[in-house]
């Protein structure tokens, strides 16, 4: 008789046995559906929920059970590390940070107070700690792991907020004049959610307009957004760069922000949840020239690091600063030396009580890697989209929308009446199954996207999701006949590619 997988992993020698078997079964699948991507389409045609009994009264093999979950599970599912995906920021993850994943749903530490995870709360610091030097950040600063962006962005608002108002976190807001921040035009959504979260309301994001080909905030316009925001009844707490746009890449001028926010008291907080990951790049972080005077910094390693989700890190150039509520919660407060546990514990600092062990898959990630492999990963798909720009400027049907800070460009048609086709082409390519762009708005125009972080995309698919939008646009447009060539034909007459 073939040994029942246990609920739980104790028992005998049969249940061992079983549990090992399991186990190895779904790393096989793993396994195979790794190797097996690209021969896949990335987008479920049409996704379903499972079917049947969702829940039976008596429970089922636990083989079995995988098995089933698994087939459902890929054939519903976005496979974004198929190499044709270049839709989002999400992208193939490193197989080191599967196994540590793996390894931490096996611990379940929780990252709430340190005798709860005592490895993990020394290892999240010690990260911390490599991350903030990186950025520039002097000895004294702190930070915490967040689920992502957008807790990130949360919790640094709530310290502006709490920076501006002192007892803000415990006494409320008082009726003064109404609080606001100021962001780029293109800066990230969460900014809006974080404001309505801690009280200020998401129409106090004061718009500060972008500028230039690459779309960066424009810096010069800060004075104004400000003067305007105190006449019209408000107070400016707080300055957010981004440093990497959602929609384009883009990376906002620190060091000017910093000089604005030094000259007027407001927090400086940076949105570097797709770019902050160039502060281990000895050379592209110039790009981030000024990061070292933020008050806080957002990273994000699930996406350029290539974590699993979630990981994000939340940084402060002063560590005293993270301090997201003041409670007292006696049952963890166990002494530790003439250290009170509580105090040392991660929790207090962190939005969330529970959490996970992530600094385990970003700490193996970096290691497998090492410094030297982040920065050639980084390198390839820094120079990929370079080469995708130059070959958009060069394309006689396509243009390049703006010049890439990082690894994203959108583009659309020359001939601006085909704007309104670019979301019907997008579902042309998503039918075809072998290339995945997105698309997005910009200046009020519809671009396409491509997003190329994913480490197995490479020309030939870009190529290849060009073909495929141009085809569709053409169909859509009544064109069909026209040549293929032209993808690689000169720019039309009096035409400038960009130059980088």
């Amino acid at each position: 008789m073939k040994p029942v997988p246990p609920i739980f992993p104790t028992g005998g020698p049969r249940e061992e046995a079983a549990l090992r078997e399991v186990l190895h079964q779904a790393a096989d699948r793993v396994a195979d559906y790794l190797t097996g991507l690209g021969n896949q389409p990335i987008f479920p045609a049409h996704p379903l929920p499972p079917q049947g009994e969702l829940v039976p009264d008596q429970g089922e093999a636990l083989d079995e059970l995988f098995g089933n979950a698994a087939d459902w599970a890929e054939k519903n599912s976005i496979h974004v590390g198929h190499p044709g995906y270049m839709g989002h920021m999400d992208s193939g993850v490193a197989v080191a940070g599967i196994l540590a994943d793996f390894m931490a749903s096996a611990l379940n530490q929780n990252l709430l107070a340190s005798e709860l995870a005592p490895g993990a709360t020394l290892l999240e610091k010690k990260l911390v700690e490599f991350f903030a030097s990186h950025a520039g950040f002097s000895e004294g600063a702190g930070g915490v792991f967040t689920t992502g962006g957008t807790t990130a962005n949360l919790t640094a608002l709530l310290l502006a907020r709490d920076a501006a108002t002192l007892e803000g976190s415990t006494r409320g807001l008082s009726g003064e004049n109404p609080l606001c921040i100021l962001a780029s035009e293109d800066a990230h959504y969460s900014l809006a959610k974080s404001a309505a979260v801690i009280g200020l309301g998401s129409d106090r994001v004061v718009s500060v307009p972008i500028a230039g080909p690459e779309r960066r905030m424009d810096p010069a316009a800060l004075p104004e957004r400000f003067a305007q925001a105190v006449e019209a009844g408000m107070r400016p707490i707080a300055v957010v760069a981004t440093a990497g746009t959602t929609s384009c890449g883009a990376i906002d001028p620190i060091a000017p922000c910093a000089d604005f926010c030094e000259e007027r008291g407001l927090w400086l907080h940076v949105d570097g949840a797709f770019g902050g990951p160039l502060v281990l790049h000895p050379v592209e972080k110039s790009k981030l020239d000024g990061l070292h005077r933020a008050d806080s910094l957002t990273l994000d390693p699930h996406k350029w690091l290539y974590a699993p989700k979630s990981a994000g890190i939340l940084l402060v150039r002063k560590a005293e600063s993270l301090l997201c509520a003041r409670y007292e919660a006696p049952y963890l407060d166990r002494l530790e030396g003439t250290r009170a546990a509580l105090s040392f514990s991660q929790g207090r600092r962190a939005l969330d009580g529970s959490r996970r062990f992530d600094a385990l898959k970003v700490w193996m990630i970096l290691r497998h890697l090492g410094l030297q492999g982040v920065r050639e990963l980084q390198d390839d798909r820094l120079a990929l989209t370079r080469w995708f720009h130059q070959e958009l400027s060069q394309d006689e049907f396509f243009q390049p929308a703006h010049i890439p800070d990082l690894t994203v460009q959108t583009f659309g048609p020359r001939d601006s009446s085909m704007g309104n086709m670019v979301a019907s082409a997008h579902k042309d390519l998503e039918e075809g199954g072998d290339c995945w762009t997105s698309y997005t708005v910009l200046g009020g125009r519809p671009q396409h996207r491509a997003v190329l972080l994913n480490p197995s995309s490479e020309k030939s698919h870009l190529m290849r999701a060009l073909q495929e939008l141009k085809t569709a646009h053409q169909r859509l447009s009544g064109h069909g006949g026209a040549s293929a060539a032209l993808l690689h034909s000169p720019p039309p007459k009096g035409s400038k590619p960009h130059q980088h």
